[in-house]
């Protein structure tokens, strides 16, 4: 091997070990909680189902932080093919733990943006593009949740995983 090629392998090696040892940075920053969520229900008798599933990550602090993401995903389907599917990219401007769930501010961005009403009914609320202070109902501490059943004639689960990064 001629010393050119020796040393592009040599520079080769060195950039993928840094690429790999250098830990993600969205654009939020680092995260110091990360979670992911999931749930699903069949109303009894109907033909109405709906589920979601997504993620979370808080950044900027262990209690409390000015930074985040959540990614999520939900569908409602109905007798007769009425319903929808959407998509939420909510931007966390600030995030803290109250009464042991996380409470969140900022903003959220609906896709395809004909689903915002139906959309925003579920989360943050109807019509709350903007908000402060939502509590999002995910627990503030590491662990698996299996909240079991949705309400009284709902079949599904309800799923939450919280890990503490930092």
């Amino acid at each position: 091997m001629s010393a050119q090629r020796f040393s592009i392998a040599l520079l080769a090696a060195a950039m993928l070990a840094v690429s790999a040892a250098t830990p993600a940075l969205a654009d939020y920053g680092f995260a110091n909680w990360q979670t992911a969520f999931a749930g699903t229900g069949v109303a009894a008798g109907t033909g109405q189902a709906f589920g979601f599933w997504g993620w979370c990550a808080f950044g900027g602090g262990v209690t409390s932080g000015n930074s985040g993401e959540c990614q999520f995903a939900q569908y409602m389907h109905a007798s007769g093919g009425a319903g929808f599917t959407c998509h939420e990219e909510v931007d966390i401007t600030s995030w803290n733990i109250v009464g042991g769930t996380f409470h969140i501010s900022g903003s959220v961005t609906v896709t395809p943006s004909s689903a915002t009403a139906p959309c925003l009914a579920f989360f943050p609320g109807p019509g709350l593009s903007t908000f402060t202070n939502i509590d999002v109902g995910i627990p503030a501490a590491a662990g698996h949740y299996n909240l079991g059943g949705l309400g009284p004639g709902l079949r599904g689960e309800f799923q939450i995983q919280v890990t503490q990064v930092r």
